[in-house]
């Protein structure tokens, strides 16, 4: 090129933006000063000219899908072009031109009896903006801004391109055209590639242009099924087909298309394809106008689509999404997804569950206003508008489970039990997760997963066999679990034979129905020869070990002389329970992956062992020399091992899991009784040979043992005093120490928003201050042990950000037990000195004081930038501790939380965050609720820190997640679990108790309670749900309301019939009703009476919700009954926790019944069931022959109680009299004046005393007569014992 041509016809501007976005060094990055998008479905043809030229001068350029033409790539294509061709090119480089274009239609698109032109839409001349309308206009258009970087202008327009038929019918194809624009300095350089005089004055400011060729509306099918969407611009019933061509298109599921619709009114209309059903039309129009009275930017907007006349709905959201398109996205609230082996049917609580066989004649395309069928490892989505489902598996006999979509959180379970065709029982154990629903589109909609409770992962190479213990019928049930297989649970529904300890039975109340925190299982290898394992309980989190032992039938002569001295017909295998989501997993290995838990070494010389699990009937034996490792034989039964030494009648009772010192086997008196001596090599000539074939000495030595850990594994080493490792030392000289600060301060920043001043970079503002005063460590240093005790008397978190909504997110709770002087937080720590490779701690105890906790979300997201993970997991072997004793003390919290809006400069982790309190949990705006978090109490564990701090963490997010269904109001809870220290420990304690009150709240009290409700047996964690020391003052109460009204009511009664005389009667006979029916103050101890069961004569169908809720409400409302529950399935209406009060129960009775009987439910009366039993008790029926055998019971029984008593008083009769002639001589003449004051008082005293004598005498009177069965016989005796408390004036 000339330098003629050069100055005609310049070259292109570049655009270079250097910056230290690398850490490396400078990023350089060179691009052209216009650039022109084509992100269409058509291939575009371009025409550029100039604004004096004609339409014939114009250059074209042909724009594939996704292709991209800048001003540089034009400058050279211009090389060769004629003069007026390349003047219309080069107009791209000094930004002085007109473009135009049209799509080239596919001929799939067409109909092939009518051929298509394409018209060019208008001369765009780019920079200016045009002000969009309709929809476009009233969304707002959100742009994630970059920190220090130049502003960029966003400028959007609309055109269109017009398609013509033969017939003289036009549609048109409408574009969204979007510019990017931003101010460039243009500096010219010199011939060394320097500006010339000052750098920093550029020579002039131009425009760099992107223009984005875009749809204008794109739709997303968020639903699981496919659907047709048609955008019309008038009504759509009188639209024709060909005026749709770029505005209809099928979508199958997850997919997306894009479309070029008129955005100035959309007609939307979607149809399942699936059920061939259409919506109601929606009109964007209507809604702009809706839209023009919101003063606040509207990102979105949300619109329900009726289906089948409103029967059931879908949502469709409208927002401006990528590049200011408007995105269409089509879903439902919440869409579910079976990963299950179960078909499962959702239907809505009004309707009646459809049958296998009705399903099958629809095949199972369910219409979507019944419900939705979801087979196995399905995703359905729900159209129906009630957000309350009901799930059922799809069986004749299944049950039926309600579940409130709206108020889950997080995690549950549900519990269906199921009847197959060929009559086994089972309870299909359902986890429940909630999850946002993932896509480019943010909707509020869930996703509701449903899987497998619990699950079987067999990782070892053998395959087993597992089953569910204790149940009357073991046979049944058998699973066969291959190689690397992952098989689901079936609990079955049966009589649990195992026994339950008095602490399991006083919180069974507050169980659920199906609960299977006490459901275990075993395994077999799928082998001749071995037996099954010990059971494991399912809901049990963490590692148990297994031991299978082979039948002596399959032992060799030789293996049977070997398994004498060692553990060689036993194979090990470990299962560790994990929670993964809402499935617990039981990972099956053998061999185990990790060590072992005990070893039993015998140091002695020439002694044999004999031990065992107690309870267990399973000995083995363990020569002189030897070791073995060891597991118990059935983790349910108590973790003690009966030790025998060399025969003898002697048994000695080991717990295992706590480390102890050396100890003798033998106390001295038992060793002085046992007439045999330990031999040991002591004397060698001396010796006998006993029938184990080991030697008998005659010398006394000390035999002991003891309990060390070496790493996880714990030992029991039976050894000579001198041989032990834990010798005893003498007691040295010891040190305290006193640590004081007075104030700790911890302060969290945040770069501060510069919005004007981008240089300095250096200014941050507060956003939290932690603060402990008068904090105090006290430490006492002995050569045993180290005692330490951490005091701190305030803790708070103060919120230092400007516009924060609380002034602390954390201080110590105000209450009227509590005092400022008080600590806080209380921390006992004592490490005994050893020289194990395990650290021993011999107690710990956390004590913290009530708290209240505010927080909002706007502080929340705040501090997301501070939480860092590490990359890559250190290798460094964790440091063993053994806890003798550990307590953390109940926590009780007053938490507030205010829920927040969401700002386009959040980050990733941010919105993370943000979606997880929000559509996960679900969290709901709290104020000043009280959050109770149990204690928990872990003895002889054997841990490390980490693990120690996953468990706890486990812990307490249970019961924080339970607050918040509390705090929702939902009866819902999160999934139960039965233990979670217990592979690590020997008990654990889990209980709550107020720790504000300030009477138990001592650091003794969790190893009080743990030694009160200590039961028989081992059955995990004893946990309890609620706050214990109400309970307990809850159970007095009701046992002291039984027994006053039991008592009132048979002295209302007796006054009744008999007046004054009637009311000592009946005290008497309320006494004798406790006496005779101990189980009324034991019901009210369990805080709830018996239960009754009414069968109707016909089931209420679908009416089963209303009778029961209306029974509720009214029985709540009359009665106030905490515990009563009522419960209708199918035709049988249950009541349980009745009132411990047989009046009460029977007037509760009779009032459901005369509602049943109006329901036309039960036969009978309804004006005569109507009224309370006690008010018509004289209107029972006569009958003839009834009544004169009960005349001639009667009858028989006073005369009975008539002979007796006068035998009885013929004999009193007798005595008295001889005690008077000998007594007579005695007696002394005293004035009448002087004894008629003591007289009168000890009148009174003798009424008070014998009516408490006549109590206690009416008591021992009900418990004799318990033991006599026959009705008449009891009669008789009890009217002969009372006869004796009679006034009668003749006596």
């Amino acid at each position: 090129m000339s330098v003629q041509d050069s100055k005609t016809y310049p070259g292109p501007f570049l655009v270079v933006d250097v910056s230290r976005k690398s850490e490396d060094g400078l990023s350089i990055v060179v691009s052209p000063l216009l650039r022109i998008h084509n992100e269409t479905k058509f291939s575009m043809e371009l025409r550029f000219q100039r604004p004096q030229q004609n339409a014939a001068q114009s250059a074209s350029v042909v724009l594939a899908t996704g292709d991209t033409i800048d001003d540089s790539v034009a400058a050279f294509d211009a090389i060769n072009l004629s003069s007026e061709l390349k003047k219309a090119l080069m107009s791209l480089n000094v930004g002085n031109f007109f473009f135009s274009f049209r799509p080239e239609i596919a001929e799939d698109m067409m109909n092939p009896k009518k051929l298509l032109s394409v018209e060019w839409s208008d001369d765009l001349d780019g920079g200016k903006a045009v002000r969009l309308s309709g929809l476009f206009d009233k969304l707002s258009y959100k742009v994630r801004k970059a920190f220090l970087v130049e502003p960029v202008r966003y400028t959007f327009s609309t055109t269109h391109c017009s398609l013509k038929s033969d017939n003289g019918k036009v549609a048109d194809l409408h574009f969204l055209i979007q510019r990017v624009i931003r101010d460039i300095p243009v500096i010219q350089p010199d011939n060394y590639g320097s500006p010339p005089g000052n750098r920093d004055s550029p020579l002039a400011l131009l425009e760099q242009k992107e223009i984005f060729l875009l749809p204008t509306v794109r739709v997303f099918n968020l639903l699981q099924t496919e659907i047709h969407v048609l955008l019309t611009y008038t009504d759509p019933c009188a639209a024709i087909s060909g005026e749709n061509i770029g505005n209809q298109a099928t979508i199958s599921s997850g997919s997306t298309v894009d479309l070029y619709a008129n955005p100035d009114t959309i007609y939307f209309t979607v149809t399942l394809t699936a059920f061939n059903s259409s919506c109601k039309p929606v009109n964007s129009g209507d809604w702009v106008k809706k839209l023009r009275k919101q003063k606040d930017d509207v990102h979105h907007l949300d619109i329900y689509l009726d289906f089948g006349s409103g029967r059931y709905f879908a949502s469709l959201r409208l927002c401006r999404g990528h590049r200011g398109m408007l995105e269409v996205a089509i879903f439902t609230s919440y869409t579910l997804r079976n990963d299950t082996d179960i078909p499962l049917l959702c239907f809505a609580p009004h309707q009646k569950p459809l049958s296998w066989d009705e399903a099958e004649k629809l095949d199972f395309t369910i219409p979507p206003e019944i419900g939705s069928f979801l087979p196995k490892k399905s995703t359905k989505s729900l159209f129906m508008k009630n957000n309350k489902v009901c799930f059922k598996v799809l069986e004749e006999k299944a049950s039926v489970v309600q579940l409130d979509l709206d108020a889950l959180s997080g995690l549950m379970e549900i519990s269906l039990e199921v009847e197959e065709r060929s009559g086994f029982k089972y309870i299909a154990k359902l986890g429940v997760s909630l999850g946002t629903f993932t896509s480019k589109v943010n909707v509020s909609s869930q996703i509701i997963s449903i899987v497998p409770r619990y699950v079987v992962f067999n990782e070892s190479e053998e395959a087993i066999i597992g089953r569910q213990c204790y149940l009357e019928d073991d046979t049944e049930g058998l699973i066969a679990i291959n190689s690397k297989q992952k098989t689901a649970l079936k609990l079955r529904s049966g009589n649990n034979k195992r026994e339950f300890s008095g602490f399991e039975k006083f919180v069974k109340k507050h169980r659920n129905a199906h609960d299977d925190s006490l459901a275990f299982i075993q395994f077999r290898l799928d082998k001749a020869g071995f037996g099954w394992s010990g059971p494991v309980c399912v809901a049990s989190l963490g590692r148990f070990f297994l031991k299978f032992r082979r039948s002596p039938d399959f032992l060799t002569p030789q293996s049977s002389q070997v398994t004498l001295h060692s553990n060689s017909s036993q194979e090990f295998a470990s299962v560790h329970v994990v929670e993964e989501s809402s499935t617990l997993v039981l990972h099956f290995h053998k061999p185990p992956n990790v060590n072992l838990p005990y070893r039993i070494e015998n140091s002695l010389h020439q002694v044999f062992i004999t031990y065992y699990q107690k309870d267990s009937m399973e000995p083995e034996n363990l020569s002189s020399g030897s070791i073995v490792d060891y597991v118990w034989d059935d983790l349910t039964l108590p973790h003690r091992l009966v030790v025998q030494i060399n025969g003898v009648n002697l048994l000695r009772d080991i717990n295992l899991d706590k480390l102890r010192a050396w100890k003798p086997f033998y106390k001295v008196s038992q060793r002085r009784g046992l007439g045999f001596h330990l031999p040991l090599d002591k004397n060698s000539g001396d010796t006998k040979i006993n029938s184990f074939g080991e030697s008998v000495g005659m010398q006394m030595v000390s035999v002991g043992y003891e309990v060390y850990a070496d790493g996880p594994t714990r030992v029991l080493r039976f050894c000579e005093y001198y041989h032990s490792h834990n010798q005893n030392t003498p007691f040295h000289s010891s040190k305290k120490i006193r640590l004081g600060i007075s104030s700790f301060a911890l302060s969290l920043f945040e770069h501060a928003k510069q919005e004007i001043d981008l240089i300095d970079e250096s200014v941050h503002t507060p956003i939290i201050i932690v603060r402990l005063d008068n904090i105090i460590l006290d430490s006492m240093l002995t050569d045993k042990c180290k005692y330490n005790q951490i005091r701190v008397q305030s803790l708070s978190v103060d919120q230092k950000w400007v516009g924060a909504p609380f002034a602390a997110m954390l201080r110590r709770h105000q209450s009227d037990y509590s005092s400022t002087n008080d600590n806080i937080l209380y921390v006992v720590l004592a490490l005994v000195s050893s020289s194990s490779n395990v650290r021993q701690v011999k107690y710990s105890s956390v004590i913290l004081q009530p708290l209240d906790l505010n927080l909002d979300e706007e502080t929340l997201m705040r501090l997301v930038p501070f939480w860092r993970t590490s990359l890559s997991e250190s290798n460094t072997k964790s440091q063993q501790y053994y806890f003798d004793h550990f307590a953390i003390h109940p926590i009780k919290i007053i938490a507030s939380f205010l829920p927040g809006d969401s700002y386009s400069s959040y980050s990733s982790r941010q919105e993370m965050l943000r979606s997880f309190l929000h559509s996960v949990i679900k969290i709901p705006a709290i104020k000043r609720k009280s959050v109770e978090l149990n204690g928990v109490l872990v003895t002889h564990a054997l841990i490390t820190i980490r693990e120690l701090l996953i468990k706890c963490a486990q812990h307490y997010s249970w019961y924080a997640m339970r607050a918040i269904y509390i705090a929702k109001g939902s009866p819902l809870l999160p999934p139960a679990f039965a233990s979670i220290f217990d592979d690590l420990a020997s008990s654990s304690l889990d209980v709550f108790f107020d720790p504000s009150s300030g009477q138990i709240n001592l650091p003794g009290t969790f190893k009080f309670i743990s030694k009160c409700i200590d039961g028989k047996g081992f059955s995990g964690t004893k946990r309890y749900l609620g706050d214990l020391e109400k309970t307990i003052k809850t159970a007095g109460s009701n046992v002291l309301f039984t027994a006053v009204t039991e008592i009132s009511d048979s002295v209302l009664k007796g006054a009744e019939a008999s007046g004054f005389g009637g009311m000592l009667n009946g005290f008497h006979q309320g006494i004798l009703k406790l006496a005779m029916e101990p189980l009324v103050l034991g019901a009210a101890l369990m805080e709830g009476g018996p239960d009754r069961k009414i069968v109707l004569h016909q089931s209420p169908g679908i009416d089963e919700l209303y009778i029961e809720g209306y029974l509720q409400a009214m029985l709540d409302t009359v009665y106030k009954q905490e515990y009563l529950r009522v419960k209708v399935v199918d035709n049988e209406v249950f009541l349980k926790n009745l009132p411990p009060n047989s009046s009460l129960i029977e007037e509760i009775m009779d009032r459901v019944k005369s509602f049943l009987v109006s329901k036309a439910l039960l036969k009978g009366d309804s004006l005569t069931a109507s009224q309370p039993l006690r008010h018509r008790r004289g209107d029972s029926e006569w009958k003839i022959g009834p009544t004169v055998l009960t005349l001639c019971e009667h009858l028989f029984v006073s005369f009975a109680i008539r002979l007796l008593r006068k035998q009885v008083g013929k004999l009193t009769f007798r005595v008295k009299g001889k005690q008077e002639i000998v007594g007579d001589d005695e007696k002394a003449i005293v004035p009448a004046s002087t004894t008629q004051g003591p007289k009168m008082k000890l009148s009174w005293k003798w009424g008070i005393g014998k009516f408490v004598l006549s109590g206690i005498f009416a008591y021992i009177d009900g418990r004799l007569c318990r033991s006599i069965p026959h009705p008449v016989a009891r009669r008789i005796v009890s009217g002969f014992l009372l006869s004796f408390l009679d006034n009668n004036d003749h006596e």
